[in-house]
């Protein structure tokens, strides 16, 4: 249960604790930055891997030799990721160090100017919980509404989330339908049921994240061609040197898409960028025809999320290589109080109380019941925001596989359909799409620039 403790909220503590009950014996994940405990005056900002630092293949003989000279331990500092068949598709290596303080190996090898970094998790939880609420069973019309049939035509969306549940084509929108024009079948990795529910039969937190993800994608633009791909097995997080190659992977073997759209993210020790994404990275700005739409995260700060904090610097000849999104409130007049926000955010799409695609079945609510803005606790940034709700922790309710549910998360998909749909339209690349789409050129209010 997420209780208070000393008047902290514990959602992240038991989000760690998700994520520590998934991941593979031997790997531990534990809070960052330094000193963050339940107790102290340090607050939780990322989840990072125990005992390893990642760098590149140049540097791995000098990393080893530095940490093991500076650090004495008779536990040899060593090289154990990537596995030797992906040894030559990245350049980043993970480091073993035993049990010496990471932040004093990270200290030596910036002593020695090694690039070096913590082996940070990437989540579609973050530490506010990467949607802005918790999904609510929903009776009333999609939002987005389904748009015109043609939207998307021809246009490929890869989707790299936490899959698709087992009975995801129960909606209309996401299955094939023919007429003119065909529209494809979503499809992807589904999970199975008994892997969507815990002991006590409950849907497990995120598990329709993917699905709801590629409904508001296939509402915006019905026609696009919508792969969905589970990249986030360990309760909705992986580290990110994996996800990397992943990425690198999922592209090798289905080819590069017009749009990858990421709904997941961190925050980094000392706002450095994600050097286990260094090797996507490069190699997306190579490939002029692939644009990442990524979603800004939800801590209702200024902090750079990544990889979405990417966009502000990745940027070509070619246009936008990353497309950062935050979320708008519901009535679009502003943006959502949970939505991240600052100059490495490229664009505002509606985020808030969406309505799509989920799964069926019971669901118990784990968020503390609050009664006032959980970021503007004291001057309420707008009425009747996303944080007061009157479902409290404990509650249990049934869905019927229709949803309500919050974050920047869900704004990524709605721009991920607009650059399609223009695409189709216009007969344009995804990134000419996004470059109009951000210079104000299509005639839609409250998304380009706004509250930059």
């Amino acid at each position: 249960m997420s209780t208070p403790r000393n008047g902290r909220d514990m959602r992240f503590w038991e989000q760690l604790e998700i994520l520590n009950d998934a991941l593979p014996s031997g790997r531990v994940a534990v809070a960052g930055p330094q000193g963050a405990t339940p107790d102290s005056d340090v607050l939780p900002e990322f989840a990072y891997l125990a005992e390893h630092v990642l760098v590149r293949a140049p540097d791995v003989e000098r990393a080893i030799q530095g940490i093991q000279a500076s650090l004495p331990s008779a536990e040899p500092v060593r090289v154990v990721w990537p596995p030797d068949r992906d040894a030559g598709r990245v350049t980043v290596r993970r480091l073993s160090i035993g049990s010496r303080d990471v932040f004093r190996a990270l200290a030596v090898l910036r002593q020695a100017k090694i690039p070096g970094t913590l082996v940070h998790f990437v989540t579609v939880s973050g530490v506010n919980l990467c949607p802005g609420d918790e999904p609510v069973p929903s009776g009333e019309p999609l939002k987005p509404p389904i748009a015109g049939r043609d939207r998307g035509e021809n246009a490929h969306v890869t989707v790299i989330d936490t899959g698709l549940v087992h009975d995801y084509l129960d909606h209309q929108w996401l299955a094939q339908s023919s007429g003119q024009p065909n529209i494809p079948m979503v499809d992807g990795d589904v999970t199975t049921l008994a892997e969507e529910v815990d002991a006590d039969g409950f849907i497990k937190p995120y598990v329709g994240h993917g699905t709801f993800i590629a409904g508001v994608l296939r509402c915006v633009a019905p026609s696009t061609d919508v792969r969905v791909l589970n990249g986030f097995p360990y309760g909705g997080a992986v580290e990110e040197d994996q996800l990397g190659l992943l990425l690198l992977q999922t592209l090798d073997t289905h080819g590069w898409p017009d749009v990858l759209s990421l709904s997941a993210g961190t925050r980094t020790n000392d706002a450095q960028a994600l050097l286990g994404l260094a090797d996507f990275i490069d190699e997306l700005a190579t490939h002029p025809e692939t644009l990442l739409v990524a979603a800004a995260g939800n801590d209702g700060d200024t902090v750079p999320f990544w990889p979405a904090a990417f966009a502000a610097e990745a940027v070509n000849t070619t246009g936008d290589v990353i497309l950062s999104v935050g979320a708008l409130r519901e009535d679009g007049l502003g943006r959502a109080c949970f939505s991240n926000y600052g100059d490495w955010v490229t664009v505002y799409a509606p985020g808030e109380r969406l309505i799509n695609a989920y799964t069926s079945g019971d669901y118990e609510y784990d968020y503390p019941h609050n009664t006032t803005c959980r970021f503007h606790p004291v001057v309420p940034l707008y009425p009747g925001c996303t944080c007061v709700a009157p479902l409290a922790e404990g509650d249990v309710v049934k869905f019927s596989g229709i949803a309500q549910w919050s974050g920047t998360s869900f704004a990524t998909p709605f721009i991920a359909g607009l650059i399609a749909a223009r695409m189709s339209e216009a007969g344009v690349t995804s990134r000419q799409a996004a470059g109009q789409l951000i210079a104000g050129q299509l005639a839609i209010p409250d998304l380009s620039g706004f509250l930059r």
